[in-house]
């Protein structure tokens, strides 16, 4: 029998435990505001998760963070290749360690859309500091065009953990943003517009 409820009723983490009491199969379906988040679960531990972006713990990263929306929980259903198999105590105490370390990035980091560009005049000390291998390959595409996301999928790693990786290089001065977000098409063209009206579409050119 289907268990149906609301998460302004029952926090998730509380579900997850409950589901993991019983050592249950099945698949737990959430309908928040904007998106769409399924989690399997076989014999209590949580073998899949994916929203309609991302898929696996940086799924159930979200999905936990959601505090409004429906879910409902199908016993039984379990017929997807997994892609983890970890202990839902596991799971939740991982997730709540990263939804941490990403509050703490987003402080620096308001959006992966962010453009970072190499500090051209570093402070003195930088020269001591030792880089790893992950921080050097994604040195490699910071350019001052690329976006955290851009270079999140040259990398071919997910967007927290390129964001980690370049809060470090940001906090240790290697790195900085010269864009928190692009300017949206719509705000353009009514900049566009209001150019037009005053002198012309040069005129904005010349801006």
């Amino acid at each position: 029998m289907p268990l149906e409820g609301n998460l302004t009723d029952f926090e998730l983490t509380d579900l997850f435990q409950l589901i993991q009491l019983g050592q249950k199969d099945g698949s737990l379906r959430i309908h928040s505001d904007d998106d769409v988040g399924i989690v399997y679960f076989q014999g209590g531990n949580v073998i899949y998760a994916k929203t309609n972006s991302i898929k696996g713990e940086e799924a159930i990263d979200a999905i936990l963070r959601w505090e409004k929306g429906k879910f409902i929980f199908n016993p039984g259903e379990v017929s997807i290749t997994p892609n983890m198999n970890l202990p839902i105590q596991q799971v939740i105490l991982e997730a709540a360690r990263r939804i941490d370390e990403l509050n703490r990035i987003q402080k620096v980091i308001s959006s992966t859309e962010a453009i970072v560009k190499i500090v051209e005049v570093p402070e003195a000390g930088v020269e001591r500091i030792n880089l790893k291998p992950e921080e050097w390959k994604a040195l490699g595409f910071v350019d001052g065009t690329l976006s955290i996301k851009n270079i999140a999928q040259r990398l071919n790693i997910s967007e927290f953990d390129t964001s980690r990786i370049l809060y470090g290089l940001i906090s240790s001065g290697l790195v900085k943003i010269i864009s928190q977000e692009p300017k949206k098409e719509k705000e353009e063209e009514k900049e566009i517009k209001e150019a037009k009206k005053e002198g012309g579409l040069f005129g904005f050119l010349k801006r």
